[in-house]
């Protein structure tokens, strides 16, 4: 692997981690649009910044564009509170006219500056491995996978010295507020810093892959999370994982990354919404599939205990035929019933054995 590759890998992991640590709790909090809205909103912020500093590395650039993030975030808790409008559409009004005003803030005074599209939407993770930082003669790597770095590191140490008070604002805002954990303050507190993450990230990811990094893993994340702390690492597990596998294959097409990074996202959140074994789509199937069948061995069971103890095949299949049923599912949960030793047959004659008027009794197929 070469020093470019490793250093591309490096950034884009932790990258990718800064962005799925804060989706987690946007994601568990149902607020996971709010990256939409960063990603776009952080426009006049960086145009202000540059219009006054006139140097693009400046951290202060980094610092307007995250004071612009977490003023849309301010305006849009203010407009929702109001109830005039629901929730998405206060979101998609304040951050469609933040971003309207930096479209025309960059019109007017930065005529002469070009702005590529690709800058914006893509980012550029390939290139930013080679603007490195020397110090005392040493090269120690990109600078903005110490940036990145430092922002990750601020993002653990919030979770760890708030980490009580983050997950009862996440699940239960009026709770926390009755314990006087103060949870405005500190969900207020947290979005400056996905805004802080959302500008970090945005020179590097674009804000396509910003956005994606927000939503997808954490999303994954959650179906197969039971806590906070599962969901928080499982999440930062797949953005990581989504990270390499992308980069790995931009090199091998030798493209962009940030777009196979959030193709890779996307196919992982896909294949873990179809095979997660409680919350994947295909295992509730086999579940509705299952629950069935134990409903109508319970019914079969019920109507033949409920007639008498041993009737014949006419009766039987005359009593469930009221409260089922095809033919098809009629024989099915009869052999199902003779398999599992539920029923007897003996010329003709259909039986409950002990086994299966236990089953009645303790109401085994409806838990």
């Amino acid at each position: 692997m070469t020093s470019l590759l490793f250093w591309t890998c490096a950034i884009s992991v932790v990258t990718a981690i800064a962005c799925s640590v804060c989706g987690a709790y946007l994601v568990a909090k149902r607020e996971a649009l709010i990256s939409e809205g960063l990603g776009h909103a952080v426009l006049p912020g960086i145009i202000v910044g540059f219009l006054v500093f006139q140097d693009r590395n400046s951290p202060w650039l980094i610092i307007s564009a995250a004071l612009t993030g977490l003023g849309m975030v301010v305006f849009f808790q203010y407009l929702r509170r109001t109830r005039l409008v629901d929730s998405d559409a206060s979101l998609g009004i304040v951050f469609s006219a933040m971003f309207s005003g930096g479209v025309i803030l960059s019109s007017q005074n930065l005529r002469n500056v070009h702005f590529h599209a690709e800058c914006i939407i893509d980012g550029n993770i390939a290139a930013a491995a080679l603007d490195t930082i020397t110090f005392g003669g040493y090269n120690l790597g990109p600078r903005t996978f110490w940036v990145m770095l430092v922002v990750l590191s601020i993002l653990i140490l919030f979770i760890t010295l708030l980490y009580k008070e983050m997950n009862v604002m996440t699940f239960d805002g009026s709770f926390a507020e009755g314990l006087n954990l103060h949870p405005n303050r500190v969900h207020l507190i947290w979005l400056g810093l996905v805004s802080l993450t959302t500008v970090s990230a945005f020179e590097t990811a674009g804000s396509v892959l910003v956005v994606a990094l927000m939503i997808a893993p954490p999303a994954a994340a959650y179906l197969l999370s039971s806590n906070m702390f599962s969901l928080i690492f499982s999440s930062a597990l797949l953005a990581s994982v989504s990270a390499v596998a992308g980069v790995l294959v931009g090199y091998e097409l030798d493209i962009s990354p940030a777009g196979p990074i959030a193709c890779c996202a996307g196919v992982i959140f896909l294949a873990i919404a179809l095979f997660a074994p409680k919350q994947g789509l295909i295992s509730r199937m086999i579940m509705h599939s299952q629950h069935r069948k134990l409903l109508y061995d319970h019914l079969f069971l019920c109507a033949l205990g409920n007639l008498d103890y041993a009737i014949t095949t006419d009766k039987l299949h005359e009593a469930v035929s009221e409260i089922i049923w095809s033919p098809k599912e009629y024989e099915q949960t009869l052999k199902r019933c003779l398999c599992e030793k539920l029923i007897a047959e003996k010329n003709g004659i259909y039986s409950l054995t002990a086994i299966g008027h236990s089953q009645i009794e303790t109401k085994q197929y409806l838990r």
